[in-house]
């Protein structure tokens, strides 16, 4: 798993932002701990967090 950038995600939607979210988290539990595929989910989780928490979805 690739880390995306805060670039990349600012471009999906709050509904697609959710269900990527909602995805890794699954995926998460597969990942070995320490290992560097967990290491890129936990941080593509925090970049989707800030990402909506920063991000104005208002119309």
């Amino acid at each position: 798993m690739r880390v995306l950038t805060i670039t990349e995600l600012m471009r999906l939607t709050r509904s697609e932002l959710c269900q990527l979210a909602a995805r890794i988290a699954n995926e998460l539990t597969s990942f070995p701990e320490g290992s560097v595929e967990r290491a890129d989910a936990e941080a593509n989780l925090r970049n989707i967090r800030f990402v909506l928490m920063r991000r104005d979805f208002s119309p």
